[in-house]
């Protein structure tokens, strides 16, 4: 027992030693978290989009289509950044604008002669975000304004002004938003876009583990400190699960009060998922790395595999509304299952209970992908002796 721990002990070393040596790939392994959680951060840190550049086409050029420009302007999510009178002036203008709102000619006589005229709303869907967002900014701005007149025309026509409301407005609605109330849109971004570059930082590293072993044929130093399948494994995958949970927790440290980002109430859950996704990412890394004897091959590999793997892992764009061969192939990926958990433990403040599926597959693709590499660590090690 106490020469395997002399022997585990000294494989840590030494794969610490390799692992610091490489300056590439320290500098890559902890620059590129530091690096795209700081750009991420402060590129998102307005958090929701707001003044969005719209045009006007005020054919009527009334009281109350001015009214209705202002209120435009007035929306939190718009800018009314051009007003005509004719549309020759703002012709093939709107990829310059997130949308166009077009007021008719005797827009408020319509309304008066009770004629409902129509406000064409031509919104520019070249980025669905703004795009979208620009539209319920006007939408909303045109709903409240179309039922002010509607009070107000009641009100005229004898109606108490309470009952004229009521008259419009059927039922009410209570709109109360939970889990990112406010639609920041990095503390939805930054956790995915973190775990996905931690996932190809590790894999990187991985890549070059094994495979440098056998690239420079140092396998045999490892074989003459033991021959245990199991101490080699954990003795080169702990070095990896030390650094690696080591900088997600000084990324959270740093990073999430910097930007306001929502903080699990238990960091004790966090801390067992990010370990458990070191697990998965160093056995498959590791599976890879030695079936591919090549760093170059092996890096190249596990990129692949690593960069399509923020796409299917359902954080943007739901798994259920993929065709289920994709689902199948995402369910292979630990960031599918890191992302969905980390999501829950951020914004739920999710316990063990909770999480516990995405733990099971995690341990899961570990334990295939260990099982794997043990198979192979045994026979090299045999056909060293």
């Amino acid at each position: 027992m106490m020469k395997e721990l002399k022997a585990f002990s000294q494989i840590v070393k030494r794969e610490f030693k390799l692992f610091f040596s490489n300056d590439v790939l320290v500098m890559v392994f902890f620059g590129a978290p530091i690096f795209f959680g700081l750009l991420v951060g402060y590129t998102y840190q307005q958090a929701s989009v707001k003044d969005l550049s719209i045009a006007v086409i005020d054919q009527d050029n009334s009281p109350l289509s001015h009214k209705v420009i202002d209120a435009l302007e007035e929306n939190y999510y718009l800018s009314v950044d051009h007003v005509s009178i004719k549309e020759s002036d703002i012709k093939d203008e709107l990829p310059n604008f997130e949308a166009i709102v077009r007021i008719p000619q005797g827009f408020e006589g319509a309304i008066n002669y009770k004629r409902h005229p129509h406000i064409q709303v031509e919104v520019n869907g070249a980025n669905m975000i703004t795009g979208n967002y620009a539209n319920i900014g006007i939408r909303t701005v045109l709903g409240t304004l179309n039922a002010g007149i509607e009070i107000v025309g009641l009100n005229k026509q004898g109606i108490p002004l309470a009952t004229a409301k009521e008259q419009w407005e059927a039922f009410a609605i209570d709109d109360t938003r939970y889990f990112n109330a406010t639609s920041n849109y990095l503390t939805f971004i930054w956790p995915g876009i973190i775990g996905a570059v931690m996932q190809q930082v590790f894999l990187l590293g991985m890549a070059l583990s094994y495979s440098k072993e056998h690239e420079e044929n140092t396998f045999g130093k490892v074989a003459s400190i033991t021959k245990n399948p199991f101490t080699i494994f954990f003795g080169k995958a702990l070095p990896y699960w030390i650094t690696g949970v080591v900088l997600w927790g000084g990324l959270q440290l740093l990073m999430f009060p910097l930007f306001k980002l929502p903080e699990p109430s238990d960091y004790g859950v966090l801390l067992i998922l990010t370990a458990v996704f070191m697990f998965a990412l160093t056995c498959l890394g590791g599976l890879v790395s030695w079936i591919l004897p090549s760093q170059l091959k092996a890096t190249e590999v596990l990129m692949v595999i690593s960069t399509p793997s923020f796409i299917l892992s359902g954080f943007t764009w739901p798994l259920n509304a993929m065709p289920v061969w994709i689902q199948n192939i995402s369910k292979g990926i630990p960031l599918t299952h890191f992302l969905e958990a980390l999501r829950k433990i951020l914004h739920f403040n999710a316990d063990m209970n909770m999480i516990f599926p995405q733990v099971k597959m995690l341990i899961l693709i570990g334990s295939i992908s260990a099982i794997g590499l043990l198979s192979l660590l045994y026979r090299k090690l045999k056909i060293t002796e």
